[in-house]
């Protein structure tokens, strides 16, 4: 299959983001450590920045930091979910999109009601290609994410993603 310019540009652009994502959560780790002793960890506010790339002209996602609900990891199932999720999002800046799907598969059998799973597993679907699939999976992310507006954001921009990959096919 042929990748048009835009969607290869657009596929770099995803991959930067996720990078600095991690880049931000890494450092943001680092600074919530003191002296050796941890410290409890604060939810980062997430900004989403919607833009368009300059020279291709292609929507982009920029995203501060890591949205979180309000109900993330307040019961054992979603503690479990939460950490094969971080795994996920390792192998999804690694570039191992398939092994990241995995991941995120494997969240949502452990806590089928964690939104976050969701929007992930749509995440590395789209990075695989599988654009009318991703977009599935966003939907049902955005209806268990329906009480955090961070996290209906980044839905948002990534359906715009999604939509934008569609008409460059």
């Amino acid at each position: 299959m042929r990748t048009s310019s835009g969607a290869r540009d657009l596929k770099e652009i995803v991959r930067q983001v996720a990078v600095l994502t991690l880049i931000a959560a890494v450092a943001a780790g680092c600074a919530a450590t003191g002296g050796g002793k941890r410290l409890p960890a604060k939810a980062p506010k997430q900004k989403v920045e919607h833009g368009r790339d300059t020279e291709t002209g292609a929507r982009k996602e920029i995203i501060r930091s890591e949205p979180k609900p309000p109900e993330a990891a307040s019961t054992p199932k979603a503690r479990a979910a939460a950490g094969v999720i971080e795994s996920g999002r390792r192998e999804l800046v690694a570039g191992n999109y398939e092994k990241a799907e995995g991941f995120f598969q494997e969240a949502i059998n452990i806590d089928p009601d964690n939104g976050i799973s969701y929007y992930y597993l749509a995440r590395a679907k789209f990075e695989l290609g599988q654009y009318q699939q991703a977009g599935g999976v966003l939907d049902k992310a955005e209806r268990l994410l329906q009480g955090s507006p961070a996290w209906l954001e980044a839905i948002e921009v990534l359906r715009g993603m999604i939509k934008e990959s569609l008409r460059n096919l």
